[in-house]
């Protein structure tokens, strides 16, 4: 109870930085500047610049999220398969099974003789 309430506050006291950062109460923080000029600063993006960025962060992290669940996916799945495998007997020990199927098979059939 005590460790949720601890991260609770941590969250809650995180989103009110980002807040006072963000309104730059207090001091600025540097951020991009637009401008209608192409030719401009370095600093400065034209409106269509700010949202090519935009969007190509969010490609990119959509992409790495995807990777990594596509990588916990798979790496989810070999673990399964390994349990399984480990679960299931092997060859040597199944031999006796087989032997005393085949013995059984052949008790139950009639007999016949060749004629």
């Amino acid at each position: 109870m005590k460790r949720g309430v601890g991260i609770l506050a941590l969250l809650v006291i995180v989103t009110i930085i980002g807040g006072l950062l963000t309104a730059n109460l207090g001091f600025s923080v540097p951020t991009i500047i637009q401008s209608q000029d192409p030719a401009a600063s370095a600093f400065n993006a034209t409106p269509n610049q700010a949202l090519y960025l935009a969007l190509w962060i969010g490609f990119v992290l959509v992409n790495v999220v995807g990777a990594g669940l596509t990588i916990a996916l798979v790496l989810w799945l070999a673990d399964r398969g390994k349990k399984w495998a480990e679960v299931t007997p092997v060859l040597a020990e199944r031999e006796p099974q087989v032997d005393q199927l085949e013995e059984s098979k052949n008790d139950a059939l009639p007999e016949t003789s060749a004629a």
